[in-house]
């Protein structure tokens, strides 16, 4: 069985618990109980939440390390690109952004001006008429054509009875014939613009040419009242997805080195370099600082103890000597050897997980080492369990 915050209860120390219970632990005063346990370290994980290739490795096994000390160096190639990619996006969102808040810059105006005033004029000339002497112009031009064309006519008829008479080569034949054609296209021709510059332009015309003048003015608008608040809005809001991402990316960058969590000495550490590690921890330390121990008690027991309450303890090692620990940890539920106990003789083996901190008192308590502690059970001792 498991208790949260304890190591599962191992048969070993389960014996050797109700050993102290049945009467084997040593008693110093008829007023405490005296119970041994072994000394841990706090031991931390250090690792990567992205994982990947081993770059380099800075520590062995059982090196003394301090809070932030580099241990392992990844692969930063993948992650190198990552940043820049989203780096160069965020350069680009911030562009936009100060583009749409600044707004356009005078020569643009100008030239959207002058665009929306060609726009205009071309408008303005569809819808009105033809001028007079546009209108002169065409007429004289046809009366010019249709002069023309009589003259071809004319040599025409005159050349076709001689050539018919084989009086003229045919050359001169093909030539009358020629002219006469050319001469009558032309006239056909001035008369198109003569209607042209009666009736003026055609609608559809006129329709295309308002269009773009109220597209140019559009445009020219957009340039002088600047960009909406929704748009500004829309380009700040891709903007701070773009810094999200730069931050995302930064982090993942960082995770490609692993440090020291705290103060240590490193416990594991079996990698190297050009291995591939996933995801997770790739370190122990050990922290000689800050130790612990469990002990095991009867129910009887709980009833002098509190969290928080300070323990006197003995080591083997320092005869005639006490130290200080601290009571951080009572189980809440208690470990039965057999576990069907029924009667009040077997209750007695029921025992209770107790975690007493400590520090290392300079270096000379050590995980590994036996301590025991003194434990009050006086009846001026609190009786009301844990706080």
């Amino acid at each position: 069985m498991n208790w949260s915050g304890l190591p599962a209860v191992s048969l070993g120390v389960v014996l050797a618990g109700l050993a102290c219970l049945m009467g084997s632990c040593k008693r110093h005063s008829a007023d405490e109980l005296a119970v041994a346990g072994q000394v841990e370290a706090v031991t931390v994980s250090a690792g990567s939440r992205v994982g990947g290739r081993v770059l380099e490795v800075l520590v062995k096994e059982g090196r003394q390390v301090v809070k932030g000390d580099v241990l392992v160096k990844l692969e930063t190639d993948e992650a190198d690109a990552a940043l820049a990619a989203v780096r160069a996006k965020l350069a680009q969102a911030d562009a936009t952004v100060e583009k749409l808040k600044t707004g356009a810059r005078p020569e643009e105006i100008q030239q959207a001006e002058a665009a929306a005033e060609q726009a205009r004029q071309r408008y303005k000339i569809a819808q009105q008429a033809t001028r007079p002497e546009d209108k002169s112009a065409a007429i004289a031009m046809e009366d010019a054509a249709r002069a023309q064309r009589d003259q071809a006519k004319s040599d025409f008829d005159r050349i076709e009875p001689l050539y018919k008479a084989q009086a003229v080569s045919q050359q001169r034949y093909d030539q009358a014939q020629h002219a006469l054609e050319a001469a009558q296209a032309q006239l056909q021709a001035a008369k198109d613009r003569r209607k042209l510059a009666e009736e003026g332009a055609r609608s559809e015309e006129i329709e295309a040419a308002r269009a773009a003048a109220q597209q140019a003015q559009a445009a020219l608008d957009l340039l002088k009242n600047g960009a909406r608040k929704e748009d500004i809005d829309a380009a700040q809001a891709v903007r701070d997805s773009a810094a999200a991402d730069v931050d995302r990316a930064e982090v993942n960058l960082r995770e490609s080195i692993i440090t020291a969590p705290r103060n240590g000495v490193v416990e594991s550490l079996d990698i190297h370099p050009g291995d591939l590690v996933k995801p997770g921890p790739v370190v122990t330390i050990a922290d000689v600082d800050d130790l612990e121990m469990f002990v095991y008690v009867s129910a009887a027991m709980l009833g002098y103890l509190r969290l928080g309450q300070d323990v006197t303890l003995t080591a083997d090692a320092y005869p005639g000597e006490t130290f200080k620990g601290t009571i951080s940890y009572i189980a809440p539920t208690g470990e039965f050897t057999p576990r069907n106990l029924q009667t009040q003789e077997e209750r007695v083996q029921q025992v209770f997980g107790v975690k007493i901190k400590m520090g290392s008192f300079g270096g000379r308590i050590r995980a590994g080492m036996s301590m025991t502690a003194h434990l009050p059970r006086f009846e001026g001792a609190d009786r009301n369990g844990a706080d």
